[in-house]
This record gives C-alpha cells, structure tokens and sequence, in this order.
C-alpha cells in the first residue's frame, strides 16, 4: 500500500494538519499538491490498494473550486481515502459533504473523515496556533484508528448525514468583496 496526502493548502494550515494525520498512518507519504496548478492532475492514478489523505481548507462552508476540479482529474480507482476539512474555528457547514462527491466522482472509496481546525487564513488571530499539540495528539489517535482499520481491511462507506441539496455554488461579480466577508467566530474548543 502506497499513501497519498493529496492537499490544497494556498496558506499552509490545512498541509499542516495533512502531515499530522498522514505520518501516523504511514512512513512513507507520496505528495500531491492541489495548490500546483501545473500538474497535470489527470495522469495521477493510484491503484485499488493504496490509500488517500485528501485534505482541504473550508471556505466560506464550501471546498475551493480550483481543489474540486483537480481532485476529479486524479484516478483514485477505489483507493481508499481518509477526508480532512480543515476549517478556522467558524464552521466547516457542507465542505465535507462536497468533498465525499468529488472523492467519490473520482474513484476513491471513502472510509473515514475528519473536520480539523487551524489557524484562520485571513483573521489570523482566531484559532492562532492551531493545530496545537492538543490538535496533534488527537489527528495522531485518529491516524491510529484508521491504521488499524486498514490493516484489518475493515472499512465501510463514509456516512454524511445529508440537509437538503447543496446550494449551487455562488459566482461573485468582478470587484465584489462578498467573498471575504467574515462571519462572527467563537471558541470551539
């Protein structure tokens, strides 16, 4: 079994949670870098034993569209694949969801997902530091459990519990500042 930490981190929090959860279930990691927009995603194809890491950032509650079109181009041909939304301490609201879709539309069989926070990308002083060695000890357990799942090969079909469909995603206007609008942020801890 190869794994793949397959990651679009623009401002390196969601990488760093990547790498925390990736290293506890493998030794040897294979990188793929979403963010890279010259790869050509379409020749990356992982074979039915080998596993994914397939991180990204949350986004105003939704993946980023350049991370949904690149991860559709990859042949995930049933590899199995662990989902981290990696969100800055607001909500992550449909980003896992939309994530599962595209995984799914790319061939990988997802068994697990994980929501991780991290320091916000824009508002830097909420969840600053983060992942924190709390963070870190937590994403490592987790990689245990999923280590031990696959070696026992018992794996299922990620369950998300469904709201009604996704939102069509929302094209902004040229000049529009929308799409940087913060939302009011509390503790999650």
């Amino acid at each position: 079994m190869k794994l793949y930490e397959i990651c679009f981190s623009p401002t390196g929090g969601t990488q760093k949670a990547a790498d925390i959860l990736s290293k506890g279930i493998a030794d040897e990691i294979h990188t793929v870098d979403l963010t890279d927009h010259s790869t050509d995603f379409s020749a990356i194809s992982l074979a039915g034993e080998d596993m994914a890491v397939i991180a990204v950032p949350s986004y105003g509650g939704r993946v980023p569209a350049p991370a949904i079109d690149r991860l559709k181009s990859i042949k995930g041909n049933g590899a199995l694949a662990v989902l981290v939304c990696v969100y800055g301490n607001r909500a992550y609201e449909d980003t896992l969801i939309e994530l599962l879709d595209a995984a799914n539309d790319a061939g990988f069989t997802v068994i697990s997902a994980v929501a991780a926070i991290a320091e916000h990308s824009i508002a830097r002083q909420f969840a600053a530091g983060r992942p924190d060695e709390a963070d870190r000890k937590i994403l490592a357990e987790y990689a245990g459990k999923i280590r031990e799942k696959n070696h026992l090969r018992k794996y299922f079909s990620a369950f998300c519990p469904r709201q009604p469909p996704l939102q069509e995603r929302r094209r902004f206007r040229n000049g529009s500042k929308a799409h940087k609008r913060l939302h009011t942020m509390r503790s999650v801890r």
